[in-house]
């Protein structure tokens, strides 16, 4: 699998363009890794996970030919994840020379959120499944998909996704707190091995380490260890932090810093991975 980190920040972004705290004032004039779009990621070319409100700037930016996307999942609505907006571009008289359609994932409210946006879109350009929890679904490209529930919004169904194809898994595991018990225990009982899984960092440091909604430093650090005492990750797995907050209080560098004696890899915009 190739991964491709289109954006890694939080809700606001890096820089909040109304905020001057010090995260955002560093980062106006440092930039580089700094400089943090919502978030989003691209699996092998053709799968997406969420839909940035940057999303037509970072595939500019990243040269990714959209039109060869043939799945997107949703991990839910809230709009940092669920810019819906930009999908009727790709509606018949909007989106020409487009050979298949798009197979959107999500859960009810996506799925209904879309259709809200895309009236009388046409099979050619979309089709829409609704996912459930825990119930293995197969995409158009041939990869299969688990939805597990997430410690996140509480008016909804919020997902994170555990992927496999030609023998590699990975979880993308955001927006969520300390994971609810009902998915610990599916990932611990279903037996399989994680080989990449990409958790989302919102806090700084809490003093919490099973912090509800979102991950702090200590939350990411305390799943990982659950993680290779249930035996979920092997003495290989890749763990990678993202969907990052001005509100943490630290650079990319910093994070850096805090994460490296944990083996814990920062992602960044553009950031690219294989497993």
């Amino acid at each position: 699998m190739k991964i491709q980190f289109l954006g890694t920040a939080a809700s606001e972004g890096i820089p909040n363009p109304f905020c001057k705290c010090k995260i955002c004032e560093e980062t106006r004039i440092q930039k580089g890794k700094n400089i943090r779009t919502r978030s989003a990621l691209v699996i092998d070319d053709v799968m997406q996970i969420d839909l940035a409100p940057e999303f037509s700037y970072q595939v500019m930016r990243e040269n990714i030919d959209v039109t060869k996307i043939k799945d997107l999942l949703f991990t839910h609505t809230h709009p940092d994840h669920f810019n819906v907006g930009d999908l009727f571009s790709r509606m018949v008289d909007y989106g020409f020379n487009i050979t298949h359609p798009l197979h959107i994932h999500g859960n009810d409210i996506a799925i209904n959120g879309c259709l809200a946006v895309l009236p009388n879109y046409s099979r050619e350009r979309f089709v829409f499944n609704l996912a459930i929890p825990y119930q293995t679904f197969t995409t158009s490209s041939d990869y299969q998909v688990t939805p597990l529930l997430a410690n996140h919004a509480k008016w909804e169904f919020c997902y994170i996704y555990l992927i496999e194809k030609a023998g590699k898994t990975m979880l993308y595991g955001h927006d969520s707190g300390y994971f609810p018990e009902l998915t610990w225990q599916w990932l611990k009982n279903s037996g399989k091995k994680i080989d990449l899984a990409i958790f989302e960092c919102t806090y700084g440091y809490k003093q919490n380490d099973r912090t509800n909604n979102h991950m702090s430093i200590e939350t990411v650090i305390a799943a990982q260890q659950r993680m290779s005492d249930d035996g979920i990750f092997h003495a290989k797995t890749q763990l990678i932090t993202s969907h990052h907050s001005h509100s943490s209080g630290f650079m990319h560098d910093e994070l850096v810093e805090i994460f490296t004696p944990h083996k814990i890899e920062v992602a960044y915009d553009g950031l690219t991975k294989t497993l």
